[in-house]
């Protein structure tokens, strides 16, 4: 089914919450009338859809449509995000799905789901995947849900345009996956470490920059890395340390610039990492050189 494009959507939310769920909790087999982002904070969550089956972990979320039967249920105890939603709607006045929620069969639920695309104008058509992680997610969730619990003055409009830059949001992370292959799940993190590597980072700031749980952030950093991020903290330091012994700057001011409290404490650490003090380091050029190519 095609969605028609991209800039012809009227959206409305229906209905939007964040909730938790014991173990073992199911939603389905069923049919939605309408559209669901299904989010998962913490825990975990099973989708069956079709034949195929999904494990949903933090961080991560389902698209569910209207034409396809589903089966959603949580492994473990789950903190979720739970938007309906409609594409094209004359109202953004909400309208509950739960009383044209209607059940399934197991034939129906084992059916092969219909496929959804929309057109981006100026870029291509796209298809809606039903499962996908997407960073920089969680606080428009929680914007979401605050606005449809509280019906401010004119919300139902509030609530249109902060479903357009969701619907921006997943659309983009679509395209740049199509064209740049798998994009690095803790990109945000491993770029603002590198920029500010004299900034005490702490877990949650990192994994809030992902939109992921700092749960699920330390698992998949450890998963790409191979470290966990204070250790890639500490590396991009010493790393960057490295360069700026070779540019000659004053040993006091790179400590400084990377955060450490004294000269001491730089010195211990450093010659931790490379079994060089800093002015080990300065003085040996060719072991400095091949050093710092390894590094890049």
């Amino acid at each position: 089914m095609h969605l028609g494009s991209l800039f012809d959507c009227s959206p409305a939310v229906n209905f939007a919450s964040r909730d938790t769920a014991s173990p073992n909790v199911q939603w389905g087999p069923r049919f939605i009338p309408d559209w669901q982002f299904f989010h998962v904070v913490s825990g975990e969550v099973d989708l069956h859809l079709g034949r195929s089956r999904y494990r949903i972990s933090p961080g991560e979320c389902v698209l569910l449509g209207p034409n396809g039967a589903h089966l959603l249920a949580t492994t473990k105890a789950t903190e979720y995000y739970s938007v309906h939603f409609t594409f094209h709607s004359h109202s953004p006045e909400p309208v509950h799905p739960a009383y044209l929620i209607r059940g399934a069969s197991a034939a129906q639920l084992d059916a092969e789901p219909e496929r959804f695309r929309i057109a981006i104008p100026g870029a291509a058509d796209i298809e809606l995947m039903s499962h996908f992680a997407i960073v920089h997610v969680e606080g428009l969730f929680a914007r979401i849900v605050k606005e449809y619990v509280r019906e401010n003055a004119a919300y139902p409009f509030a609530l249109r345009a902060l479903m357009m830059e969701l619907l921006t949001l997943v659309v983009r992370s679509v395209l740049r996956s199509q064209a740049d292959g798998p994009a690095s799940k803790i990109g945000p993190a491993l770029d603002a470490m590198r920029e500010q590597p004299g900034r005490q980072w702490t877990v949650g700031e990192l994994a809030e920059l992902c939109g992921y749980h700092p749960g699920y952030f330390t698992v998949i950093f450890h998963q790409e890395v191979g470290q966990n991020p204070k250790q890639y903290l500490i590396s991009e330091r010493i790393k960057q340390a490295k360069q700026s012994l070779l540019r000659g700057e004053p040993i006091e001011a790179i400590a400084a610039g990377l955060g450490y409290a004294s000269i001491h404490y730089f010195s211990n650490n450093f010659k931790k990492e490379t079994g060089l003090s800093p002015s080990e380091f300065r003085q040996r050029p060719n072991a400095v050189k091949q050093r710092t190519m390894r590094d890049r």
